[in-house]
């Protein structure tokens, strides 16, 4: 092997090397800015979901909760847990005892 050959050997791997730390570099930048802008797209479909969601209380919506508070206050819990497959609540205020 030549001198000549060497050194078109050793400049060939350089501008291949070089071309690679580019294509690298190249990809790390649209990497970053496809994070960035899919960022930049679920922070803007948080706040427009968040908008969706929050809305200011009605006095319909209040009527609402106070009616259905009352009447699960109401309700006797053996409705609700024997369904389930627990015992009734001994202490429930609404207890029904049956008679054997």
């Amino acid at each position: 092997m030549t001198f000549d050959r060497t050194v078109t050997s050793l400049n060939i791997a350089l501008v291949l090397g070089a071309l690679l730390v580019l294509v690298i570099l190249a990809a790390t930048a649209y990497n970053a800015v496809c994070r960035a802008l899919d960022t930049r797209t679920d922070r803007r479909a948080r706040q427009a979901a968040r908008a969706r969601h929050t809305h200011a209380r009605t006095a319909a919506d209040t009527a609402i909760e106070d009616a259905v508070t009352v009447a699960l206050n109401e309700a006797c819990c053996e409705a609700w847990w024997t369904s389930c497959g627990f015992h009734h609540d001994p202490t429930c205020p609404h207890h029904t005892r049956k008679e054997a």
